[in-house]
């Protein structure tokens, strides 16, 4: 028997879900009137977000890269099995931390003219980033526990067997707690 998908299955399915991160963040910076930085700090803060940006895309094709070349059998199955799940999920994540470094650039741009929108573009980028590095952390902490699994489950194997191994890590995570 197999466990029932809870909510953070369904999160972690589908990666739109993280279009509704950058929305609260704007809305309370709406709400407190929307501050703008000053002009001396506004160029350097859209250049150091951009470049944060590309540091985590590098960061994230890295994990995406341990996923899809991962020689764990039961990496391999989860491939095989939720195949358009991770590539759903890789995609996105890859595609949007891209724009992320590109959007703080446009912000830079605009800034002259439109301060405000600079200010919630950068913002959105900030956040979306945040989101989508969390993503790639969820899916490296999924990659190695099915390498442990792999090392420490014997086949052939069974779903008990799995169940067992995910049952061993819930107690581990209470007991840290």
């Amino acid at each position: 028997m197999s466990r029932k998908p809870t909510l953070g299955d369904a999160f972690a399915a589908h990666p739109g879900v993280d279009m509704l991160a950058p929305a609260i963040p704007i809305f309370v910076w709406i709400a407190s009137g929307k501050p703008v930085p000053d002009d001396s700090v506004s160029q350097n803060l859209f250049v150091a977000l951009s470049t944060l940006s590309g540091l985590v895309m590098a960061a994230v094709t890295f994990i995406c890269s341990m996923s899809y070349q991962s020689e764990s059998r039961y990496m391999q199955i989860a491939r095989e099995r939720y195949h358009d799940e991770l590539s759903r999920n890789w995609v996105s994540i890859i595609a949007w931390t891209a724009v992320t470094a590109m959007l703080p650039l446009i912000s830079l741009c605009l800034w002259p003219s439109h301060q405000g929108i600079s200010t919630a573009i950068s913002i959105y980028a900030l956040v979306m980033m945040i989101a989508k590095l969390v993503r790639s952390i969820h899916w490296m902490k999924y990659t190695l526990f099915m390498q442990k699994a792999s090392m420490t489950i014997g086949e052939p194997f069974t779903d008990k067997d799995m169940q067992e191994s995910f049952k061993k890590r819930n107690t581990n995570k209470t007991n840290l707690a």
